[in-house]
């Protein structure tokens, strides 16, 4: 069998364990707290790690180093679902998805050409959006039901890990500046959000995407740009572990400051 369909095999068998694992947890605590577990790396971590499997850490590191350009525009995905999705979630979702898919293409057209100009113009646009966020969005909590029912993790997992899989063919045909790019797709988010807005209604999604965008947007930027570096001095798999620690250790207090200026 081709050694690349085996390394896309075991990148689907490591997406479902982690979405399992994360979903999980994020499901039995509050809404803040599971908004910053869904929002934690899956996608991009495993994305990221088996472009360099598949293909090389200079491909990994390639992928890398436009993740935190195409993070910032990554924001506008929430920046939409927040604004219209109050007044009619259909129509907002898929607005949302179709903004998503629109900066997508124009991260690959229009692109930095190092990883310094990526990271300062993804700290702008996420440093604006999140500021935005907390000071301009607000969550009508008696609209949310005091129980969710729970989600059936099974579907959430084929989305993520069918995202995955798809992310690591398109860099294996197009480059792997395509999957530094579709790495950043919110596939955990939007199955969360698909199904527990029959549950939880539309104003808990609202809360789930905003704490997500705090979180995921932040973590995933911070994984790409330590595992750039970390790479090529420990190789993939140590770098992806301590990367993932490293975006912990930075991004718990970040955390804390900005939920402690939360009023909801």
């Amino acid at each position: 069998m081709d050694l690349f369909i085996i390394k896309v095999f075991f990148s689907l068998i490591t997406g479902i364990i982690f979405v399992v694992i994360s979903t999980y947890l994020a499901e039995r605590v509050s809404g803040k707290l599971g908004g910053i577990i869904v929002g934690l790396p899956s996608t991009a971590v495993i994305s990221i790690l088996f472009v360099g499997l598949t293909q090389g850490i200079p491909a990994a590191k390639t992928a890398a180093a436009i993740v935190p350009y195409s993070s910032g525009l990554y924001c506008f995905f929430f920046i939409v679902y927040l604004l219209t999705t109050k007044k009619d979630f259909k129509i907002g979702f898929a607005f949302s998805l179709l903004v998503w898919l629109f900066f997508a293409f124009f991260a690959s057209f229009i692109s930095p050409k190092n990883l310094f100009n990526s990271i300062i113009i993804g700290f702008i646009l996420i440093t604006l959006t999140i500021y935005w966020a907390v000071k301009k969005i607000h969550i009508n909590h008696s609209l949310i039901p005091k129980k969710i029912i729970s989600s059936p993790i099974w579907l959430k997992a084929l989305l993520t890990v069918s995202v995955i899989a798809t992310i690591v063919v398109i860099s294996k045909l197009a480059g792997p500046k395509w999957g530094g790019i579709f790495a950043t797709f919110p596939a955990l988010t939007i199955s969360t959000i698909l199904i527990t807005v029959k549950s939880g209604g539309t104003e808990f999604t609202r809360l789930i995407a905003k704490n997500v965008l705090i979180s995921t947007t932040t973590t995933i930027s911070l994984f790409a740009i330590f595992s750039y570096f970390l790479f090529p001095l420990v190789g993939l798999i140590l770098g992806s572990i301590f990367a993932y620690i490293g975006l912990l250790v930075v991004s718990i207090p970040l955390y804390l400051l900005i939920f402690n200026k939360l009023k909801e």
